[in-house]
C-alpha cells in the first residue's frame, strides 16, 4: 500500500512522495533509487520486469493519476545519467531558486561515471514518483527515466534502435542528448530509431506513442 507524505529532502526543500509499504512490518521503504524495468539479456533479447514496473505505477497514490514520463536518450558516455541527476535535484527542490545547490555538492541518483565503458543498460525508472500540481490544478505523476546509450561496443544497431524506440513510445517528453553540435548522422539516427518504433503500429491496433514533445539538447 502506498501513502503520501511531505518530507524534507536532502537539498532542504519539500516534496510530496508516494511510499511503498511492506506487508510484513508496515514500514515505508524510504530509500529511492533507479529501478531496472527493461533488461538487456546476453543474447541481445529484452525482458520487461513487470513486477518492478507495477510496484511503481500501481501504488495506491499513483494508479489513478495521469503519468508524465520524462526520458533522456542519445549516444553512450555523453552524460545522459548526469543530466537525469540534475532533473532529480530539481524535482526534490522545486521550491528553492537555488535548487542547483553548491558547486561542490555531490550529484547523486542515477549511476554515472567517467570513462569509455557503458554504465546504464536497458531502461531504468526512478522509484519515487513525483506528484505535481499543474497550473490548472490537476495532479500528474512525473516519472524520470534513464536509458541505455546508443552505439556502445557491446550493443548491436538493433539493440540501440529497440531501446531508443521503446523509450520514445512511452515518453511524454524525451530529451535527445548530443555533444558539441548537431551532426547529420545524429538526425539520421534519430529518424532511423523513431521509424523503428513506428513498426509497432503494424503489430497492434493501439496507438503506441504518447502525445509527446521531443527536445534536442546540445552540450558543450
Amino acid at each position: 500500500m502506498a501513502k503520501n507524505r511531505r518530507d524534507r529532502n536532502s537539498w532542504g526543500g519539500f516534496s510530496e512522495k508516494a511510499y511503498e509499504w511492506s506487508s510484513e512490518d508496515e514500514e515505508p521503504v524510504k530509500k529511492a533509487g533507479p529501478v531496472q524495468v527493461l533488461i538487456v539479456k546476453d543474447d541481445h533479447s529484452f525482458e520487461l520486469d513487470e513486477a518492478a514496473l507495477n510496484r511503481i505505477l500501481l501504488s495506491e497514490a499513483v494508479r489513478d493519476q495521469e503519468v508524465v514520463a520524462v526520458s533522456v536518450a542519445g549516444a553512450f558516455r555523453k552524460g545522459k545519467s548526469f543530466l537525469m541527476d540534475f532533473m532529480l535535484r530539481y524535482m526534490y527542490n522545486q521550491e528553492s531558486v537555488d535548487w542547483v545547490g553548491d558547486y561542490n555538492e555531490p550529484l547523486t541518483g542515477f549511476s554515472w561515471r567517467g570513462g569509455s565503458e557503458r554504465e546504464t543498460t536497458g531502461i531504468q525508472i526512478w522509484s519515487e514518483v513525483f506528484l505535481i500540481n499543474k497550473p490548472d490544478g490537476k495532479k500528474v505523476a512525473v516519472l524520470l527515466m534513464d536509458t541505455q546509450g546508443t552505439f556502445d561496443s557491446q550493443s548491436t544497431l538493433r539493440d540501440s534502435a529497440t531501446v531508443f524506440a521503446l523509450s520514445t513510445m512511452i515518453s511524454s517528453i524525451q530529451v535527445y542528448n548530443l555533444s558539441q553540435n548537431v551532426q547529420e548522422d545524429d538526425l539520421q539516427h534519430l529518424q532511423l530509431f523513431t521509424e523503428y518504433g513506428r513498426l509497432a503500429m503494424e503489430e497492434t491496433f493501439l496507438k503506441p506513442f504518447q502525445v509527446s514533445w521531443g527536445k534536442i539538447m546540445v552540450r558543450s
